[in-house]
């Protein structure tokens, strides 16, 4: 069940995710209308640099996350939801598709 950021957990800021498959990755989340917005600064084959990687709803962390091909081909978001183990660690769960464990970059 997706946990709530608590009011006092700012996750503003850049991350780093373990990427299976691929390597770590930085992102960078800012909060944008209400929605926490997940954006990559270092990209792999198949979602790169530039784009978002997910986005989820800041109150109720139900939110979708981006998949594609390799090469960005038919990039499509899938039903997602965040979820906060600790103001410096963070997972993103993928709906049949997978997680990322993110840790706060220093």
């Amino acid at each position: 069940m997706p946990t709530s950021p608590s009011p006092s957990i700012r996750l503003e800021g850049e991350w780093i995710g373990d990427y299976h498959g691929h390597f770590e990755e930085v992102i960078r989340i800012d909060l944008m209308q209400g929605q926490w917005v997940a954006t990559k600064i270092t990209g792999d084959e198949n979602v790169p640099a530039g784009e978002v990687t997910w986005r989820a709803d800041a109150t109720t962390c139900q939110g979708e996350g981006q998949i594609a091909g390799q090469g960005f081909t038919e990039p499509r978001f899938v039903p997602g939801h965040l979820e906060v183990l600790s103001p410096d660690r963070i997972v993103f769960h993928w709906k049949d598709v997978g997680q990322v464990e993110y840790r706060r970059d220093d």
